[in-house]
Formats: C-alpha cells, sequence, structure tokens
C-alpha cells in the first residue's frame, strides 16, 4: 500500500511540472507571436514613412521584407481592435505572424482582393472578431505604394461551408474580402467591403 502511494504521489508532483513546463511554454509562444507581429508592423510603417521621404516624386510599390516574408501592406479594422501585417507568402507559418492576400489584385487597386488569417493564435483571438462587424464598420488597408484607402462593410457571412470559394472573384471596383475560419475549422467567417464611389 505504501509503495503504490508512493507511485501516486510522483504521479502528482510529475504532471504538476509537465503542466507547469506546458503552461510556460505557451506564454513563451504567444509573447513571440506577438513580438513577430509587433516587429513587422514597425518595420512597415518605417520603410513606407522612408519612402514618402526619399520618394516623394516617384510612384510604384516598394519591398519591403521580414523574416523571410514579403510585407504588401497592413489591416486595420479599429472596431474590433485589429491592426496587423498582410504578408505575399500562403503558408501557415506566415498566417502566425499576420494576415495574407490569398487572391485577386494588388492591395488598393480596383478588381478586389482577399485577405485570410487565423481566427485564433497561440491563446488570443486574431481575426475571430470579424464575426462582429456590422454594415459601414470601416476597413483600413494601406499598401506598400504608401497609400491608405477606407473601405466599408456592406456583409458578414458565417457559418460558409469551406468548399463555397463563391467570393474568390473578380469585381469592378476597389472591394476586399476578409476571410476566417470558425466553429473548428468546420466553416468560415466571409466579411465583404468596398469603397463607395
Amino acid at each position: 500500500m505504501k509503495k503504490l502511494l508512493n507511485i501516486l504521489i510522483f504521479l502528482f508532483i510529475f504532471s504538476l511540472y509537465f503542466i507547469t513546463f506546458l503552461m510556460i511554454y505557451d506564454n513563451f509562444r504567444e509573447r513571440k507571436l506577438n513580438s513577430q507581429e509587433k516587429n513587422a508592423l514597425e518595420l512597415f510603417e518605417k520603410k513606407i514613412d522612408e519612402k514618402k521621404q526619399v520618394e516623394e516624386n516617384q510612384s510604384g510599390s516598394y519591398t519591403i521584407s521580414y523574416n523571410g516574408y514579403t510585407i504588401l501592406g497592413t489591416i486595420e479594422i479599429p472596431k474590433v481592435g485589429i491592426s496587423t501585417v498582410i504578408l505575399k507568402e500562403h503558408t501557415y507559418a506566415a498566417m502566425n505572424i499576420g494576415a495574407i492576400k490569398t487572391y485577386g489584385v494588388d492591395l488598393n487597386e480596383k478588381g478586389g482582393f482577399v485577405i485570410s488569417a487565423h481566427n485564433f493564435r497561440g491563446r488570443t483571438p486574431f481575426f475571430y472578431p470579424i464575426r462582429l462587424l456590422k454594415e459601414n464598420d470601416k476597413i483600413i488597408i494601406t499598401d506598400n505604394k504608401g497609400r491608405t484607402m477606407e473601405y466599408l462593410v456592406y456583409s458578414v457571412s458565417r457559418y460558409v461551408n469551406p468548399n463555397d470559394v463563391s467570393y474568390l472573384q473578380k469585381t469592378d471596383d476597389y472591394h476586399v474580402t476578409i476571410v476566417t475560419c470558425e466553429d473548428g475549422g468546420k466553416s468560415r467567417i466571409v466579411v465583404k467591403a468596398h469603397i463607395i464611389e
């Protein structure tokens, strides 16, 4: 009986150490992801400011690289507190740093483009709060040419089948679609916004 009690105590202490280790690791990972996103945002803003100062009379895009990724711009959604970079690369790892452009024309051009991101990143919601957006809420996109444009939300769809890709379509106006998963990846949240001309 005493031997069994000692084994149970050992297993309990081992479990405590293991849980503590997992909590420390999760905290470290969360800080690293937040730091990467913050550093990428700061780099983008610095490079765009430099471009404006040095090349005021020239137009064209400006290539900004961060840790092997190409930053195309930034997205801000003030109502739900989203502010992150938009990356060119379509990888799971890129989505740990920010959002990615998954379809369409260059940012802030006529024809429409799609921005995707994880709904949760670590312990914090990332793009999941876009479900709270309503008609006429603002989405602000800054591109690598230094242009900032405000788009107004006109449609928020929840529980969209992941096989439904009808939102991947060319438009005739300035249009952005934002997509993230919900319900454990079984469905999508699709937000559409445009500039009223």
